[in-house]
């Protein structure tokens, strides 16, 4: 091979690496610097998908609505600093950041369905819609529960083409049987395809956001409040959208299994949380009657089969770090204070 083979093969092969990279660069999950994980569609015939973030992660449980009234500011909550006056509401800027984030967790969760119902699709019939009866097959109930996914929920909510949108529209059967076909042989495949972005290798590094009540029955004796937080986390996904999901805690690490030896009704630990009197009173004054509390977990895929498409999909979680942090507001500005949860003071 001379000099001019050998540099046409290099500039070929390094032409290939590009295409591979953009096609990798399409399909993957970026964080950007407005607090927002983005999962770019693979085509503008589909919506990207964004979630709010926390450092960088996944942000679930509560999320920020971009309310004014939250307080967010930069000033320290033990300092005698003004806080930023309530009542301001949200801009059309923060009210269509709220409902981008919103639309984005139900997005999500049916990305999340169709990445683990993917083994379940070679019972779709893909050239016409199963009516519903009592007399169905195994297969033929399969494919109608998963027809109706995604002719009710996918496609209304993930597509932007409207040869996919269709999907579920028509003035006859037969122009519902077309745009069913239509959608099957254009739409599904990037769709599963896509699917395969979220939870890489079944697992996701994330923050939880859940808030603890305060405000009453101050504990004048050993000055600080008993509060309780659940460990069962079935506000990540959506309840409707998607089908039924399960998060359920699985300890990894010693302190964990003695948070589950300490579950009191409700799936919930009661712990201790310190608080001087000042502190306490000028919350009270404020309408400061919740705090926010952040942990680091980790989301895994369950290795329990699905027998249909109907059971729940099942994830456990375990935390990857001790610490939770716990603030004053939904934003997560407002820094209170950092509690263990290796060395809890629980509620006998």
């Amino acid at each position: 091979m001379n000099i001019k083979e050998t540099v046409l093969m290099v500039r070929f092969g390094f032409s290939v690496f590009l295409m591979v990279a953009a096609v990798f660069h399409s399909f993957a999950q970026t964080t950007g610097t407005d607090g927002l994980v983005t999962y770019k569609s693979p085509s503008e015939n589909y919506v990207s998908i964004n979630i709010q973030a926390y450092k960088g992660l996944h942000r679930f449980g509560v999320v920020d609505s971009y309310d004014n009234q939250n307080g967010s500011t930069n000033a320290n909550p033990r300092s005698n600093a003004v806080r930023p006056v309530r009542g301001g509401g949200r801009n059309p800027e923060q009210l269509k950041k709220s409902k981008m984030v919103n639309t984005g967790r139900i997005n999500f969760s049916l990305l999340v369905s169709l990445k683990y119902l993917k083994p379940f699709m070679g019972d779709l019939e893909k050239d016409r819609l199963i009516i519903l009866s009592n007399n169905l097959t195994e297969k033929q109930s399969n494919s109608a529960y998963l027809q109706r996914f995604l002719l009710n929920q996918v496609a209304p909510n993930l597509c932007l083409d409207e040869a996919c949108k269709n999907v579920n529209r028509g003035k006859n059967e037969f122009e519902r049987q077309r745009n069913y076909k239509t959608f099957v042989n254009t739409c599904l495949n990037p769709l599963l395809v896509w699917s395969q972005d979220v939870f890489k290798n079944d697992e996701l590094s994330a923050y939880h956001v859940s808030t603890l009540s305060i405000g009453g029955n101050y504990d004048f004796d050993k000055k600080g409040y008993w509060v309780h937080h659940y460990l069962s986390l079935n506000d990540i996904f959506p309840f409707k959208q998607g089908g039924r999901k399960r998060v359920i805690f699985e300890p990894v690490k010693p302190y964990e299994n003695q948070l589950l030896n300490k579950l009191a009704r409700g799936k919930s630990i009661n712990f201790f949380l310190p608080m001087d009197e000042q502190t306490a009173e000028r919350f009270k004054k404020e309408g400061i009657n919740r705090l926010y509390l952040v942990k680091k977990i980790k989301l895994q895929h369950s290795d329990k089969e699905m027998d249909s498409p109907t059971d729940p999909i099942d994830f456990n979680y375990s935390h990857e770090s001790s610490d939770m942090e716990i603030y004053t507001d939904e934003a997560l500005v407002n820094h209170f204070r950092t509690l263990s949860l290796t060395n809890l003071f629980f509620k006998n």
